[in-house]
């Protein structure tokens, strides 16, 4: 099982695509953090951009349009392996079809983590530097507080990536299908809104 742990992980890492997702959700939250231009959740007036409530507020925004992200980085390993037929030779191996699938599941929600980890290092970085930015007139920052950062990645980015995970894992697992897996992305995002 760990060997497929790794293999997910490494496959994971060299892709492109992981460090888009997370590059995007980074910037993100480092606008929002860093200008008044951005706004995610409810930093206006005299709010301070690193209190807790924005933060909070800012990190659930962004799960809540992660959802895609979690739906093309859960849903597609097993679907890979269908694709190409990898299964056969998978399975005629003496890995456990559990072991496999839980090995495919925990590599693909480590990455589902490091990826989600740039919304709360984006709003870190945005509110510390906000002082040293050319574009704030108004420096709105409080007292750095690791557990206001610490507390949503615990609170939101941890279960939401796991049950989220779940879901679209299984119904990728079950559907096999590319389309199936990015349908069920865009109605948990619907219903989610």
């Amino acid at each position: 099982m760990f060997n497929i742990i790794k293999f997910e992980l490494t496959y994971r890492l060299r892709r492109p695509a992981t460090y888009a997702y997370f590059i995007i959700l980074f910037l993100m939250c480092f606008l929002f953090a860093s200008t008044d231009s951005v706004s995610i959740g409810g930093a206006t007036g005299n709010v301070m951009k690193n209190a807790p409530f924005p933060v909070n507020q800012s990190v659930m925004i962004m799960m809540i349009f992660g959802t895609m992200i979690v739906s093309a980085v859960m849903g597609v390993p097993v679907y890979r392996d269908f694709e190409y037929n990898f299964h056969e030779i998978m399975f005629a191996t003496p890995v456990k079809k559990f072991q496999y699938l839980l090995g495919r599941f925990i590599g693909s929600y480590i990455i589902c983590i490091l990826i989600f980890s740039g919304i709360i290092l984006g709003l870190m970085v945005g509110a510390s530097v906000i002082e040293y930015m050319p574009w704030t007139v108004t420096v709105k920052k409080g007292p750095f507080m690791l557990m206001t950062y610490v507390q949503p990645f615990i609170n939101y980015i941890l279960p939401n990536s796991l049950i989220l995970g779940i879901l679209f894992f299984s119904l990728g697992s079950l559907f096999r299908s590319q389309l199936a897996i990015y349908v069920q992305g865009v109605i948990v995002f619907v219903l989610y809104l």
